[in-house]
């Protein structure tokens, strides 16, 4: 059986994340990395959060279990894309 050379790709995957998170605070961001942090640096709140699981799933044709949701996922950009990749079967 061949193997799956074809998980979602981590790059793509920190560029959605990011392309989300700005549409959804709708304001100049800085330049985000893995590491910007999601809460402390940029501001957003839980009903942004809401907003962008669903924009997400929407923009990564995924589907999020939200009661494995937790807060430390929305540490980071880079935590929340170990979340989405987790929840895509990678």
């Amino acid at each position: 059986m061949p193997q799956n050379t074809t998980t979602p790709d981590r790059a793509t995957t920190v560029t959605s994340v990011i392309t989300e998170l700005k549409a959804v605070l709708d304001y100049e961001l800085p330049e985000l990395t893995e590491q910007s942090k999601i809460f402390e640096e940029l501001g957003l709140d839980s009903t942004g959060v809401f907003e962008l699981m669903m924009r997400l799933e929407e923009a990564l044709d995924i589907e999020f279990d939200t009661d494995s949701l937790e807060m430390g996922h929305f540490e980071t950009v880079g935590t929340l894309t170990d979340f989405v990749l987790g929840e895509s079967g990678s």
